[in-house]
């Protein structure tokens, strides 16, 4: 068994919302939909065709070609506790663009999907991501490293209109 460590830099942008929490989530959720776990499965379970798999996503992407892979509503099971928080955790990409990603460097599926937080706070709503691009670049690729400054278009377009 050995060990590697990697030490890098990740660069987080945070955007500072011009409407409240719900809104914001409810504009992000439509630019960014969420492709549903039962189709994933579906098309695993069935050993469908790669085509079928690209059509699966792109009838479901949003206008920047992003989903949500997960949506962690962590504000709803942390009020419990009894003080109310309004946070949800996002896994966005694209299958298709990460089958690209993954293929040139299996390490990358630590970073694909990305995480975006959308969280609200005493000063109003945010949204919170890790430039993909500063992420990626811990694997040293320039094929991901164009991948990912397409990436980081894309979530910057979304969260712009989303806290618009």
């Amino acid at each position: 068994m050995s060990e590697t460590t990697t030490t890098y830099t990740a660069v987080r942008i945070t955007y500072d919302s011009d409407v409240d929490f719900n809104e914001t989530r409810q504009r992000f959720d439509e630019r960014v939909p969420e492709l549903e776990g039962e189709t994933s499965v579906d098309l695993v379970l069935r050993g469908a065709p790669w085509s079928e798999v690209q059509a699966a996503v792109d009838a479901r992407v949003g206008p920047t070609g992003l989903v949500a892979l997960a949506r962690l509503d962590q504000g709803a099971l942390l009020s419990l506790e009894g003080e109310a928080l309004e946070a949800t955790l996002y896994l966005v990409g694209n299958p298709i663009l990460a089958r690209e990603v993954i293929g040139r460097d299996q390490a990358a599926a630590l970073y694909a999907p990305f995480r975006v937080a959308i969280y609200s706070d005493a000063t109003g709503a945010h949204v919170a991501y890790d430039k993909p691009s500063s992420v990626f670049a811990s694997l040293g690729s320039s094929g991901i490293d164009v991948i990912a400054a397409k990436l980081d278009d894309k979530i910057r377009t979304v969260v712009e209109v989303s806290c618009r």
